[in-house]
Parts: structure tokens; C-alpha cells; sequence
């Protein structure tokens, strides 16, 4: 069964700590008022407020929350009070109470002083609300608040500063608080990333009242809110000092890209794993792997896949180009970076803002679709390349025919500038013979496999890459591809050449030379399943009567599995840019 430790992921309590990074030394305020400096004014802030008439409403509001009791407590507070008539009370007061509190009472009150006298510099112009909102201060005598001003300023009170405004402060969503049905139709996004939510109260923080029936109270109650997701995405859209954009499908968009993705990931109950030596029956050990529940297995990737390319921190690389894009412009750039470190070239980065309406958020933007325009090979079912060199993905111990094992080893070094081509990560695999009538053979894991059709490509590098004065001769070789049919059992494809139609397949010994197998599908999908793979093996076929036409040994550069829609798209535009996998 697939869980999200088996996604790499480990969640924290990052939360807490990211509290205390966007909300100053001011959150940690936890004492008590100093009221020998403010002997003049005894009364408390709620006193304050319930005495004056033109905050009966807002007074109304405190009262029905709670807030009176947390007001009228010894706590150090700045209340900015908005008058009566400058906000729809009657709404407020049919809504809930939890609504109330974040996004009205808390939206309207800071912690410690802050008394308005002289010039709000730079550095005094952030004033961080309860509910964690981040205000801006201006002003030099005639002040204002998020652009709002002041009926009346600094009424002192023996636990803070009461200021009356002329208006409400707005409340601003974040990214996260904008995951709910009660704008748009996403009802499908949000229940996914609500399901991971974890809310704990923070008793340091929260505002200790009353022993009732020798239960601790509390008269304000501060939790530390988390959730897995962030970190699995690296998206900490809950925080008020970050800076992201979110792509957020509807509800349509959600279930039609959900229906293509499952297709990816089709499991079967049970199916067989060879372990050990593919090339000797002797040695072969077969694994029968059951899943528990394979449609709540495609369920889970499904989605979380999707959410792959949907999250951009706006403050790196061309991402800050988000900043300023508006609904109906173009998106101008070279590439996008994903949170989840997908590259996104221009025209794919382009394609995701199509047609997508933009909303403006406390921390960055969201951007409502109705169709998510994310190129499958960008996101759930991306190109994957093994690196021959990857001693790692070696399947068991590969063998010559004679039942001894092959000399592998990693190889690199100086380039042979007269050979063309690319060699991937710098390095290749070579498989020797163990002698000189011997043909090697190796077998590699196949990671990441999904339920589709796939063309694949073997680079092969050549003899004189590292030595002009040796002779390139070409390779005689076979493939075979072992994995899971789809009863599960373990079913052999040995490949034919496209170009002739035989068994036998040669490179190019003058180049760096990219060989193309074929297609093939593969009915069952093996990432989320654990340490299991399909298998492709690589045998040399060189003849002795042949010896001197062709190389036994064989050097890999890579393997590419290139899903059969990117294959077409690339044929059809060759100078496509976009992100290859690499293992």
C-alpha cells in the first residue's frame, strides 16, 4: 500500500516555526501590561470599547465571540476598531463565530502597543495581526493603515492601545484559506489538501483562563495549524511572509485530468517479481508482490501527482515574472521552476495560464482553470532516463553465457574530440567479457514504470571515445524486456529491429549513437508499488567467425524511456525544449 513516507517525504512541526518568522518577536508578547505606566488610564481595552457608542457594533461582535473576556484580560493588545456603519454587521453577526474571529476580530487587533506619534518608518511600517495578516502603517501625523484612516487614535487602556477606524480592515485570503467552495467551484482540490490538515493547541501561546472542574481553560486559544502536503510539495502557502502562485483546477478540470492520469496507474492485485540473475533460470527467484488495494493505490497517486506542477515560489528564477502577469496577458520566459523542482520550458510555462483567471491573495496569487493545460510528460508521466553508469539499478548479477560474471565497471576521462554526440552525465557504463570468445550480457531495473506505451532508445558510446587511436567497430546485439502482463505474471518481449524486422540490432561506431528499440506498452504500472521493476536486457551477439566486424565489449551511456506522445510530439518539433528524467 502506498503511503507518503513511500513518496520521500517527511513531515516536521515546521509550522511553529514558521509562525515565528512571520509574525516578529511580537507573537511570543506574553506578558503582563505594565499598569504602573499607565496609571492614568485604568480601563481595560473592552471598557474602552463598550463605553463608546460608536463601536457598539463592533463591541456586539466581541461579546458574541468571546473576545470581550480576552480584551478585558491583562494581555497587551492594539485594537484597531472600525466605527458602526463601516462594515456589514448583520452578515457578521449571522456567521459563524470561527469565521468571525479570523477574518473579522482577529483581522482588527495586533499584539503589544503601537502608539501613533511622528513618522512611520520603513521599519515600523509591518503590523502583524492576530489571525497573522501582515497591515502596513503610513502616515507622518494624518496616519493610515492599510489605506484606511483613523476616527480617532492612541486611547491608552491599562492592557493596550485602542485606535477607531473609519472603515474595516479587509481580510485578504492566503493561498490556503483560499481552498474552499465558497467563491469558486473547487470543492474537488480542496477536500484532497484538507484531508491532511492537523490543528494542535499551542499552550504557550494561547491566553490561559479559569480551572473549570479541574480542566485548564483558556480565554484565547491559539493552535498551530499544519498540514503534510506542504512539505511533500515544498509549497508553504499557509505563510503570511511568502510569496506563490497556485494553479487551482475546478472541479472540472480536477475530474477530467484525474480520469487520464488513472489510466498511468493500473495495478494488479498480485504480480510476479524476478529477483536475482535474469539470465541463468537457475538462479532466478520468483516474488509474488500483493497490494492491498490497488484501486485506493491509484486513487492516492492519482491525485497527488496532479498536484505536481501546480505550485511556483515567485521570488526565484523567471517565476518573478508571475508577479506581474494578469489575466488574459502571456506568459514571456524562459522557463518556470515547480516547487517540486519541475523545469517548465516557455511554451508548456505559457500553456498553464491560458484561459485562467487570476485572484490576488495575502501571499501571492491563485489562478482558477478550468482545463489544467500541464503537459503529461512534464508532470505524471515524465521521460525517464537511466544512467548506464547507475551501478544501482544493475539487476542482480548479469552473466555471459558461460555462467560467469561480467567485469563492469564505471568509465570516463579524456574525450576523443573527433567522436560527435552527448554523452549523458559525463560517464558510461562498459561491459567487458570475461574472455575473448565471451559476449557480455547486462540487465538493468527499469524505474518508475507507468501503465502506458512508451519508445525506447539505448545510447551507446564508442570504443575511440577515450583513445583516437583505436578503431571504432560497431555492436551485435539482442534485447529482451521482462515485466508484468496484465494478469501479473511475468511475460518476455524480445525486441525486433524496426529497421529490418530481425532479432539483431548494430549502433553507429563513428558517434555517440542514440538506438531505437521500439514501442512497447506495458499493461501494469509499477511506481507506488515499492523496490520493484521490469527488467531490460542487453546481451552482445557477436559470432567468432565475426570477431573482427564487431566489439564485444559494449559501453551504455544511457536508457530513455520516452513516453510514445512525447516521441510524436518531438518528431513533429524538433526543437522542442522540456525536462528529460535522469537516474
Amino acid at each position: 500500500m502506498i503511503s507518503f513516507k513511500n513518496i520521500r517525504y517527511s513531515v516536521g512541526c515546521g509550522i511553529v516555526a514558521a509562525l515565528a518568522l512571520t509574525a516578529c518577536a511580537d507573537w511570543d508578547d506574553h506578558y503582563e501590561a505594565n499598569t504602573s505606566v499607565l496609571n492614568t488610564q485604568n480601563a481595560t481595552l473592552w471598557e474602552n470599547i463598550e463605553s463608546n457608542s460608536n463601536l457598539s457594533n463592533f463591541a456586539s461582535l466581541l461579546k458574541k465571540t468571546g473576545y470581550d473576556k480576552v480584551l478585558g484580560a491583562s494581555q497587551t493588545y492594539t485594537v484597531w476598531a472600525p466605527v458602526n456603519g463601516s462594515f456589514n454587521f448583520d452578515a457578521l453577526s449571522a456567521a459563524s463565530n470561527e469565521k468571525v474571529v479570523k477574518e473579522f476580530i482577529q483581522n482588527h487587533i495586533s499584539r503589544s502597543n503601537y502608539v501613533l506619534t511622528g513618522k512611520v518608518n520603513d521599519k515600523d511600517r509591518k503590523v502583524f495581526m492576530l489571525n497573522e495578516k501582515m497591515m502596513l502603517l503610513d502616515g507622518n501625523g494624518n496616519y493610515a493603515i492599510q489605506g484606511i484612516g483613523f476616527d480617532k487614535m492612541n486611547v491608552s487602556s491599562s492592557n493596550g492601545i485602542l485606535h477607531t477606524l473609519k472603515e474595516q480592515i479587509p481580510f485578504l485570503a492566503n493561498i490556503y484559506e483560499s481552498l474552499n467552495s465558497d467563491d469558486y467551484a473547487i470543492d474537488s482540490i480542496s477536500n484532497y489538501f484538507h484531508g491532511y490538515d492537523k490543528k494542535e493547541l499551542n499552550e504557550y501561546r494561547s491566553v490561559a483562563g479559569p480551572i473549570v472542574n479541574g480542566e485548564k481553560t483558556y480565554l484565547d486559544s491559539v493552535f498551530d495549524e499544519n498540514n503534510d502536503l506542504y512539505l511533500l510539495y515544498n509549497s508553504f502557502i499557509n505563510r503570511e511572509d511568502s510569496n506563490y502562485t497556485m494553479i487551482i483546477p475546478t472541479n472540472e478540470a480536477w475530474i477530467k485530468a484525474k480520469e487520464a492520469i488513472k489510466k498511468l496507474y493500473h495495478f494488479v492485485p498480485t504480480f510476479t517479481f524476478e529477483e536475482g540473475n535474469l539470465a541463468v533460470t537457475k538462479e532466478r527467484e520468483n516474488t509474488e508482490v500483493k497490494l492491498r488495494d490497488t484501486n485506493y493505490l491509484q486513487d492516492s497517486i492519482s491525485n497527488l501527482v496532479m498536484m505536481n506542477d501546480l505550485f511556483y515560489n515567485n521570488n526565484l528564477y523567471d517565476n518573478k515574472r508571475l508577479n506581474d502577469l494578469q489575466t488574459g496577458q502571456t506568459l514571456y520566459c524562459d522557463s518556470l521552476y515547480a516547487t517540486t523542482r519541475a523545469k517548465i520550458y516557455t511554451e508548456d510555462a505559457a500553456r498553464l495560464f491560458e484561459n485562467a483567471q487570476r485572484v490576488n491573495k495575502s501571499n501571492g496569487a491563485i489562478w482558477l482553470t478550468d482545463s489544467l493545460r500541464v503537459r503529461p510528460w512534464t508532470s505524471w508521466n515524465p521521460e525517464i532516463k537511466l544512467e548506464g553508469e547507475n551501478a544501482m539499478m544493475i539487476a542482480g548479477k548479469s552473466a555471459i553465457a558461460n555462467n560467469e560474471p561480467t567485469r563492469v565497471y564505471i568509465a570516463s576521462g579524456t574525450r576523443n574530440p573527433a567522436v560527435p554526440g552527448r554523452i549523458s552525465n559525463q560517464s558510461y557504463m562498459e561491459v567487458q567479457p570475461s574472455a575473448s570468445n565471451a559476449n557480455p550480457e547486462i540487465d538493468y531495473y527499469l524505474p518508475d514504470i507507468r501503465s502506458t506505451e512508451y519508445s525506447i532508445y539505448v545510447v551507446f558510446v564508442p570504443a575511440n571515445i577515450n583513445n583516437t587511436n583505436r578503431e571504432g567497430l560497431p555492436y551485435r546485439m539482442q534485447f529482451r524486456m521482462r515485466y508484468a502482463d496484465e494478469t501479473g505474471k511475468v511475460a518476455e518481449d524480445r525486441l525486433k529491429n524496426p529497421v529490418d524486422d530481425s532479432y539483431n540490432f548494430s549502433n553507429d561506431p563513428t558517434k555517440v549513437d542514440t538506438l531505437y528499440l521500439g514501442d512497447i506498452t506495458f499493461p501494469v504500472a509499477y511506481l507506488g508499488t515499492g523496490n520493484y521493476y521490469p527488467c531490460l536486457r542487453i546481451l552482445s551477439q557477436v559470432q567468432n567467425k565475426d570477431k573482427d566486424l564487431y566489439d564485444r565489449t559494449l559501453r551504455i551511456d544511457c536508457i530513455i524511456l520516452r513516453p510514445k506522445n512525447l516521441d510524436n510530439y518531438l518528431k513533429e518539433h524538433p526543437d522542442y525544449k522540456y525536462d528529460d528524467g535522469n537516474y
